[in-house]
């Protein structure tokens, strides 16, 4: 029976290695056909929108100012195209650190990451139309009206608040068409997060089941929503696998924008750059780390740290680049005495598994394995806590894409080794986290990395904030709901915690330490890769995201977000793009009225 199975994964393995072969010559192909890419026959170009950066925002931007302006669009991307394989939401793990990944590493952090080499965090970033949208887990969330509010009220921010947000969110949100939401019978894990709510119910906490950008089983990111459907429009032309390198700014009659430098590299790996004029407005798309890398490579930012670096200061804005925040996730490892069916060898090399995929679009190939959260949104620190179905994990894998040393991995995971392991993995972290950090400048070209400083932990209030995600996330897991999967928590035994845990008593009575945690959290968190805050609403730009100082500059990213997301931040950038669109195109009107009069 034994040589049976092995036979029949072995068939299943090279069936999908036939498919996976096919799919990549086929994504070579795609790769090269991207219609409407601006012909470089001559250098003189000129257009009324320039977009630096074809991910979540401007996918969005460009697709909604390309249908209702009379303007022409100009989409700059650094990459190409993402190809078929990114579309099976399984693989997605497996695109980072390719060719679509900028593969970007933090700086060595303080107070974080000791258990990850250099002490640097793995950020991946999308590199190609689709940017971060075709890289990410998917996850759809509705947004917390709350957020907003705060926005409002901490920032003094008067257009900011749900109620101005909430039309643009509902927008946002894909058709039901295009979601798959996790169904409660999907495995044993998701039908014990569903008592758990009724077990809890006495606590002000959300549960969700994860809903994902995924239709028919594959990947519908913002590209396909909105960027695809408008590729071969009139008004619109792409240039892709193209760097801008620096913005010009002109002083009359007024600070603005005038051109962009961009670069562009032959087949010999030789650099072809241009000056691409523009005549309305440059919107800047480009993330959290990339957005004010560019600003900053252009002489806009704090006048001495430009000086510095032997920058001619263009304008002084000191602040770009400052208020770096993000989630900091704490996974822990859970094994269960029955079937899930969780992520595993076994599961994912089942034929039946593949059958179900290839005909129906379900099964573990049609989501990456997140099947549910729980939000304490209303407490006096806001957390969360996330379902990842994996019993097993790949070493080789993980640490790949996490930077782990192989210590602290197989601390976490120490059934790494089988196969066949039925589990799951509960990540807790601190939604609203104080800390922050930066991005700076350690080269004066934009080819070079930036400097990432995530800042992880450097405040006390994070530690307490996730010490109290842990116990919750433990609360759930020793449930009367959790109880019949035979759950068991795997404290990890890292040498540098040991005089705090995990002790023998801790894994009888689940209740260690918060010294143990708190080292435990500093060890092996990681990334949420979330990032924002970088050109921050009321810091760096003013309420219609134009940068303070030069009014025909939008930043249209994460980067404006002045505080951290409590979920998944990729539909709030939609909403806030969709938002940006709408005040770009009134000032066309109004400009359009005006020259008429």
């Amino acid at each position: 029976m034994g040589m049976h199975l092995q036979k029949i994964l072995v068939v299943g393995a090279s069936i999908i290695g036939c498919i996976s072969i096919l799919t990549f010559l086929v994504c070579k192909i795609l790769q090269e056909n991207i219609p409407n890419v601006l012909a470089l026959k001559d250098r003189e170009f000129s257009f009324d929108y320039i977009i630096v950066g074809a991910g979540t925002a401007g996918s969005t931007l460009a697709s909604l100012l390309t249908k209702h302006s009379n303007g022409s669009v100009l989409l700059i991307e650094a990459g190409g195209s993402f190809g078929y394989l990114s579309r099976i939401p399984l693989l997605t793990t497996f695109q980072q650190k390719g060719i679509n990944d900028w593969s970007f590493l933090s700086a060595s952090q303080r107070h974080s990451s000791k258990g990850l080499i250099e002490q640097r965090q793995c950020l991946p970033r999308g590199k190609g139309l689709g940017g971060s949208a075709n890289l990410n887990f998917m996850l759809h969330f509705d947004g917390h009206g709350p957020d907003f509010d705060s926005w409002h009220k901490l920032h003094n921010l008067s257009d900011w608040s749900w109620d101005h947000m909430r039309p643009f969110m509902m927008a946002a949100k894909p058709k039901s068409a295009d979601l798959f939401e996790i169904p409660r019978s999907y495995s044993t894990l998701t039908e014990a997060l569903d008592e758990a709510e009724s077990e809890f119910g006495y606590k002000p906490w959300t549960f969700r089941r994860s809903v994902y950008n995924i239709k028919n089983g594959l990947r519908h990111s913002v590209f396909h929503q909105f960027l695809q459907p408008v590729l071969k429009s009139v008004n619109l032309r792409l240039l892709p696998q193209a760097l801008v390198k620096q913005i010009k700014l002109s002083s009359k009659p007024t600070l603005a924008a005038s051109s962009v430098l961009v670069g562009i590299k032959d087949e010999n790996n030789k650099e072809l750059e241009l000056s691409i004029r523009v005549r309305r407005e440059l919107i800047l798309c480009a993330g959290a780390y990339q957005t004010p890398q560019l600003l900053l490579a252009s002489g806009i930012g704090d006048r001495t740290k430009l000086t510095q670096m032997q920058l001619p200061v263009q304008h002084h804005l000191p602040l770009v680049g400052h208020g770096l925040h993000d989630h900091l996730n704490v996974p822990l490892f859970v094994s269960m005495g029955i079937v899930g069916p969780t992520l595993n060898q076994r599961t994912i090399l089942s034929p039946v598994n593949l059958y179900n995929y290839l005909s129906t679009g379900t099964g573990s190939f049609g989501n990456i394995g997140v099947c549910g959260h729980v939000a304490g949104h209303d407490e006096s620190l806001p957390f969360g806590i996330t379902f990842f179905g994996a019993g097993a994990i790949d070493e080789s894998a993980l640490m790949s894409i996490s930077n782990f040393k192989r210590a602290a991995f197989r601390a976490l995971f120490p059934r790494y080794h089988n196969a066949t392991q039925e589990g799951f993995v509960a990540i807790s972290s601190c939604l609203q986290p104080s800390s922050r950090g930066s991005v700076s400048l350690l080269h004066k070209n934009m080819r070079r990395n930036p400097l990432i400083d995530p800042n992880y932990l450097s405040e006390q209030q994070d530690v307490a904030c996730t010490i109290g995600a842990i116990r919750n996330a433990v609360k759930l897991i020793t449930s009367s709901a959790f109880a019949k999967l035979l759950p068991r928590i795997h404290w990890p035994k890292l040498q540098e915690c040991a005089n705090f845990g995990p002790f023998e008593r801790d894994f009888l009575q689940n209740h260690p330490s918060d010294q143990y945690l708190e080292c435990l959290m500093r060890h092996i968190g990681l990334s949420s890769h979330h990032p924002g805050g970088t050109c921050a609403l009321g810091s760096v730009v003013d309420s219609q995201l134009r940068l303070h100082g030069i009014p025909n500059v939008r930043v249209v990213d994460a980067s404006v977000l002045p505080r951290p997301i409590s979920g998944n931040p990729n539909t709030v950038i939609v909403a806030i793009a969709m938002r940006a669109a709408s005040w770009i195109l009134k000032d066309e009107l109004r400009e359009s009225i005006s020259n008429s009069i």
